[in-house]
């Protein structure tokens, strides 16, 4: 098995001096919600508790505040060939931001479809209305049948990259980078998880995981892709294959649950249990693998929800099962 910590593959890429030039693309704003459910959230003791409020408070106080005049959608790494839309980001600030703390959100969609516009209204109005800025993210995608389409690692160094850009930029946006959120849904959850358990991939942006706060990987049986591949071949097995598969262990160089250590930094994570009994284990066994090694963990009851609905009902008016969990969890955080 190939050594997880040193993800590489050779791509040509520009000089990061673009990291505040903005794209003319047009931001699509979809947004979506079904009918309300109940759910309960359990929080696991904290052997590791998050920095202090207060230190994180004093330190934001250091940073700048919004600035209208910037550019909200912004090419977080210019790579050549690529479709500028796929390395960018959107910045949705309160307009009156000012030392905020950042919520990073990971659209989902099989790793070969998704944008960073869909249905993220109900979360600019949720976060935003906490006074957050949230930051939602495109990486490049697979297209089954094209070997320059994105392989492995090419999605996770996407969001390290963004994550890098967050880092160093988001002050001029009104935002603190000392305490950002890592959040994402379905193959963002499974990029999360892997961004932020892993270190390798902040490494190659000179950072390490305390650059993330805390992580919200939210519904993917990719924490243990051997696992739940085996009996899913026709599944999600599929996807991973397709966009992961040039990994020749990537069942397991890429199952979150499996490369976690401790001491490295990983830090508080809130996942979700649903779905099949299998999908319930593994999602399970994953917070459980955080916790043995120190990690404090938040386990939102989403037995109630289908797939999508984890992600539409976040913010949607009238939900009952992700949106207090979330917002609790993200408030203890920052």
């Amino acid at each position: 098995m190939s050594d997880p910590t040193t993800p590489s593959r050779s791509v040509t890429r520009r000089p990061l001096a673009a990291v505040g030039l903005a794209l003319a693309l047009a931001v699509a704003v979809a947004a979506g919600c079904g009918p309300s459910s109940t759910g309960a959230a359990s929080t696991s003791p904290a052997p590791s508790a998050p920095s202090s409020t207060s230190s994180r408070g004093a330190a934001s106080a250091t940073r700048g505040c919004v600035s209208p005049a910037r550019p909200t959608t912004i090419a977080y790494e210019t790579i050549a060939g690529v479709d500028p839309n796929l390395t960018s980001l959107d910045v949705h600030a309160p307009a009156s931001a000012c030392g905020a703390p950042v919520v990073v959100w990971v659209h989902g969609g099989g790793y070969q479809t998704g944008d960073k516009a869909n249905q993220i209204a109900d979360k600019v109005r949720l976060f935003n209305g906490h006074g957050w800025i949230l930051v939602s993210v495109n990486y490049r995608l697979t297209k089954p049948g094209d070997p320059k389409s994105a392989q492995y690692p090419d999605h996770f160094h996407d969001v390290a990259a963004a994550v890098a850009w967050v880092h160093r930029n988001i002050a001029g946006y009104g935002g603190d980078p000392t305490r950002v959120a890592l959040l994402g849904h379905s193959a963002g959850a499974d990029i999360v998880s892997n961004v932020a358990d892993n270190p390798a991939y902040l490494a190659q942006q000179g950072l390490d995981l305390k650059a993330i706060t805390c992580a919200g990987p939210l519904d993917t049986e990719g924490f243990d892709k051997a696992t739940a591949g085996a009996r899913d071949p026709d599944g999600e097995k599929a996807q991973w294959k397709v966009a992961l598969g040039n990994q020749p262990d990537y069942l397991t160089s890429t199952s979150a649950a499996l490369l976690v250590k401790r001491g490295i930094g990983i830090p508080p994570t809130i996942g979700v249990v649903r779905g099949s009994a299998q999908r319930r284990q593994v999602e399970t066994d994953y917070l459980a693998a955080l916790r043995s090694v120190g990690v404090a963990t938040t386990t939102i009851d989403a037995r109630s929800l289908s797939h999508q609905q984890v992600n539409q009902r976040i913010g949607a008016p009238g939900d009952t099962v992700m949106t207090a969990p979330l917002v609790a969890f993200l408030t203890t955080c920052f």
